[in-house]
């Protein structure tokens, strides 16, 4: 299994917080990407991230400003 780090600022985790009614950092991230994925099963997730992370080595990652930005096309 691979360990993901994700940096968020203040204000993200804020509003992550505000969006979720959670009162962690960690609850609210995890609350955010069950609604952003919700017909999606951990392993889909998992090969999500692989092909993401095969896209990035070659050049094709999408990158963003800010994490509000990458929230933002997420959830799109």
């Amino acid at each position: 299994m691979a360990t993901v780090v994700v940096e968020i600022s203040a204000a993200d985790t804020k509003v992550l917080k505000a969006r979720t009614g959670e009162r962690s950092a960690d609850a609210a991230l995890k609350a955010w990407i069950a609604r952003a994925n919700p017909r999606r099963s951990t392993a889909q997730l998992r090969a999500a991230l692989l092909q993401s992370r095969n896209d990035e080595a070659t050049g094709k990652g999408r990158r963003f400003k800010n994490g509000r930005e990458a929230i933002r096309w997420l959830e799109s």
